[in-house]
């Protein structure tokens, strides 16, 4: 995942205003891992939104939406290739 920083959930506690403060000077993401596995993502509101607003159109664009009482949740992933968006590319979408 381009323009991401990695960091230990056991040591953010620590850093946690400094994590955050990169994380909106820089538009970089900081992905939390926990014993080496991936468990939550600190973002930008500006990359949260767009990503809010990609699911809204995601979910209007699936057959059945309009009207369905019943909704399935999504993984980001799921999403992202609804979307036809690959994490890997980099579009120079941040500000």
């Amino acid at each position: 995942m381009p323009n991401t920083n990695t960091r230990n959930l056991h040591e953010l506690s620590a850093d946690i205003a400094a994590v955050v403060r990169d994380v909106v000077a820089t538009g970089a993401d900081a992905v939390i891992t926990d014993d080496g596995t991936e468990v939550a993502v600190i973002m930008s509101m500006a990359d949260y939104d767009r990503l809010h607003l990609y699911a809204e159109l995601a979910d209007a664009a699936r057959p059945g939406y309009a009207g369905a009482t019943e909704f399935r949740a999504m993984s980001i992933s799921e999403m992202l290739d609804v979307l036809g968006v690959h994490p890997t590319v980099d579009r120079g979408l941040r500000g």
